[in-house]
């Protein structure tokens, strides 16, 4: 579950007139089952939950600490140690996660809408919570990193403000300690990147089904209403039923969004690639075969498409996984546009291995 699903069940569990807390994993050291920023939501008397900071037997520790908390509106900080011993129900993982509790009633709801609405529609910015054990939950959205020193009764220093807008700009988060010796824990909301699928065939189902829950926004571009429609596809967040020659004319193509081309022939694949390579699109990628993919692209570069242009398309599309079925193939793609939203144009990675001969200290 991604924060945005995350803030906006807050909002409804607020709305009906229950207590909510929040519960966001804030730092952790070494190896630990939850990274910073994972989230968890915990409310009512059976203390239901969504959301996940990691799991295990310390997730189920940190759920009855922030059960015990409500229906009272305060904010704590609890730390775990993980010593590296075998542990069948803690692991074995040799860190330490430190994990903020935020509890809310109705008057948070604002916040959450607020939040939910930032995301939703593609909003970038930074989100400070203040750490303040016993005092009530005080969070601050800033939409704007370059406005940080705006912050309300939060003052940064000249040298935190610049390490929060380095945080922003790499789309990371990070617990700091203030010259007043107050905590914050940053939170940057990075501009979800839009994903433009042209083609609403079977592909485009099951790509645009896993990139919503990837915090991805999607929309589907095709030329026949019949599949180009809210029946079809209940969650994207446009569909634009429009001609391949003029659609781009409709749409909004930056540095921030991602191509991917699944129309149901190689002419339309290829027109549609001409107007692609033309944009600043931070990926374009095309079904095909590797011939299919040469003889398009040597086709665009006779047509005057410079080299490097035509050079960046990712085709054949997606991330070699032995892929055979609809299903499988979108997976591929889809893995393919998380390492490029996450790595760059970084080569294959690799898979990670451990040493025997070496101790566990040693790895890590």
């Amino acid at each position: 579950m991604n924060d945005l699903e995350i803030y906006k069940k807050a909002a409804s569990i607020l709305g009906s007139g229950e207590h909510v807390a929040l519960v966001t994993v804030v730092s952790t050291t070494g190896s630990t089952p939850g990274k910073v920023g994972y989230k968890m939501l915990v409310w009512g008397e059976n203390a239901d939950t969504v959301g996940t900071v990691g799991g295990g037997l310390i997730e189920a520790e940190i759920i009855d600490k922030a059960q015990k908390i409500l229906p009272r509106v305060e904010n704590q900080v609890f730390r775990f140690n993980l010593d590296g011993t075998e542990n069948v129900e803690r692991g074995i993982c040799g860190g330490s996660i430190e994990f903020l509790i935020e509890t809310f009633d109705k008057k948070g709801l604002p916040l959450f809408e607020e939040l939910s609405n930032a995301i939703e529609y593609g909003g970038k910015g930074v989100l400070i919570s203040v750490i303040s054990p016993g005092k009530s939950p005080q969070k601050i959205l800033i939409e704007d990193a370059d406005q940080i020193d705006m912050a309300g009764e939060v003052h940064f220093s000249s040298e935190t403000i610049e390490s929060i807008r380095k945080l922003a700009g790499k789309e990371q988060s990070s617990k700091k300690t203030l010259d007043n010796g107050r905590e914050v824990f940053i939170e940057t909301i990075a501009e979800r990147p839009m994903v433009f699928i042209f083609g609403g065939g079977h592909l485009s189902y099951y790509i645009s089904r896993y990139l919503k829950s990837l915090s991805f926004r999607v929309t589907i571009c095709d030329d026949r209403a019949e599949f180009a429609n809210k029946e079809r596809f209940p969650d994207v967040d446009n569909i634009i039923v429009e001609n391949f020659e003029s659609v781009f004319d409709r749409i909004d193509v930056n540095s921030n969004s991602y191509i991917v081309i699944v129309t149901r022939g190689h002419k339309c694949d290829e027109i549609v690639l001409e107007k692609a390579v033309k944009t600043d699109a931070r990926y374009i990628g095309m079904i095909g075969s590797k011939r299919k993919t040469a003889i398009i692209l040597k086709k665009l570069h006779a047509k005057g498409i410079p080299e490097e242009a035509v050079e960046k398309v990712y085709s054949p599309i997606g991330i070699s996984i032995g892929a055979v079925s609809p299903q499988e193939i979108a997976l591929s793609i889809v893995c393919e546009l998380v390492k490029i939203r996450r790595l760059g144009d970084a080569g294959d990675t690799g898979h990670m291995t451990i040493s025997l001969s070496k101790s566990p200290q040693e790895e890590l």
